[in-house]
């Protein structure tokens, strides 16, 4: 059994557990404001964390009501420090994959009890980071935007649309600076 199954199951597993039935899933997102374990605490409710790659914390994590079941991290996957993550969709970061810190991934897209309401209805879509692929510090991703294989999204791009493979984008928004050859 690998040690981080072992958290699972051992008593850091029950120790979540009473959290999370004591403070409700809020207290559990507050364990991923700490700096380590936060893999763990994601796997412990939901998340689907491949053993072989990094989740840094801080990780704010928005819209996961219930638990983590939207998230998924590959194998040999990296997430930086500070990223923010709404779950209201599914986000998959695929293996071999680098989310830097500071990334925000958005899968939502609502604006409250504004009266713009009936313009712009409420929507949700994953996203989806592709094999390989590399989304460079503060860049943010929108609802619905997959980003494809082996593509890069500069430091601070807004994506707004998607990425094909092997595609760098940069700017606000984001635009091809380099396609496949």
């Amino acid at each position: 059994m690998s040690a981080g199954r072992a958290l699972l199951t051992g008593p850091y597993g029950l120790y979540l557990d009473a959290i999370r039935r004591l403070g409700g899933i809020d207290a559990i997102h507050a364990r991923l404001l700490r700096p380590h374990g936060i893999a763990v605490v994601l796997r412990r409710f939901g998340a689907r964390i491949a053993e072989e790659c990094v989740v840094h914390g801080p990780l704010v994590v928005h819209n996961a009501d219930i638990g983590y079941a939207n998230l998924s991290v590959g194998a040999g996957a990296h997430v930086g420090r500070l990223c923010v993550l709404d779950l209201a969709g599914p986000v998959t970061v695929g293996p071999r994959a680098t989310v830097s810190l500071g990334t925000t991934i958005l899968t939502h897209f609502d604006v409250g009890e504004s009266p713009l309401r009936e313009r712009y209805p409420r929507s949700v879509a994953g996203v989806q980071i592709g094999e390989g692929a590399y989304i460079g510090a503060n860049a943010t991703i929108l609802a619905g935007c997959h980003v494809g294989r082996e593509a890069v999204v500069a430091a601070g791009a807004v994506v707004t649309e998607p990425v094909p493979d092997r595609t760098v984008v940069a700017g606000v928004p984001a635009r091809a600076v380099r396609t496949p050859a």
